[in-house]
């Protein structure tokens, strides 16, 4: 049971404006599948300092990506030189490695294939740029893919992560599929996203801001998304 009193615009609203409204619905969810893997016995080992899990690849929406990218732009100086100066960094190390090619066509990719692509992603270290003395500089505003990532497992395994050293919390739902579902075309094969390390660059070359929608429709249309009705 989930009971919300959620208010949004009711005129022409941007997707992006909204991103507050979605991650403190998928904030709220997460919380009741904590609270059941708790009931179980099992205890959240997540906790600040640890920051193994920002160093994975991290999937957002495109909306997201805009998000970041206007986060980042708002950002006061020397700060935001700072800031763009690791996702630089990043993307170098990822176009040294091979990485960056393989990213670039993961579209193309199969469920083995992505999960192998992640792995050999952790593998290379390189942490997000938001990652400041192994904690979140932007928790505030973190993606949701980052909100719904929970694991009950000792911390240090998490340097290992396999099916095996890391117990992850199931999600009641996969809230950053259901935004980044909102964005489909008809003629997608494949779902968007976006890896977290490349939003600002995606967004420079992918500046199409969603049309005006009236807020309560894009929640509406967020809720679809994020559990779909029972077909009969």
């Amino acid at each position: 049971m989930f009971d919300a009193r959620i208010e949004v615009p009711t005129g022409p609203t941007r997707l992006v404006d909204l991103l507050p409204t979605f991650h403190a619905t998928v904030e709220s969810l997460t919380s009741i599948a904590a609270a059941r893997a708790e009931a179980e016995g099992k205890r959240i080992s997540c906790a600040k300092g640890c920051g193994a899990c920002c160093r994975q690849l991290v999937p957002i929406a495109e909306v997201e990506a805009q998000g970041i990218a206007e986060l980042v732009d708002a950002m006061p100086e020397p700060r935001r030189s700072e800031v763009r100066r690791r996702f630089a960094d990043a993307r170098r190390r990822l176009d040294e490695t091979g990485m960056l090619a393989r990213l670039l066509a993961r579209k193309e990719l199969n469920k083995p294939q992505r999960l192998e692509l992640g792995l050999d992603y952790f593998r290379l270290k390189i942490a997000c740029p938001f990652l400041e003395e192994e904690s979140c500089s932007i928790y505030a505003d973190r993606p949701i893919a980052c909100r719904e990532y929970l694991v009950t497992s000792p911390p240090e395994n998490c340097a290992r992560p396999s099916a095996e050293t890391v117990r992850m919390v199931p999600p009641l739902v996969r809230g950053w599929m259901a935004l980044a579902r909102m964005e489909e075309r008809d003629e997608d094969r494949f779902l968007r996203w976006v890896p977290l390390v490349l939003a600002p660059e995606w967004w420079e070359t992918h500046a199409e801001p969603s049309p005006l929608r009236p807020g309560t429709k894009l929640l509406e249309t967020f809720f679809e998304k994020l559990i779909p009705k029972k077909k009969d």
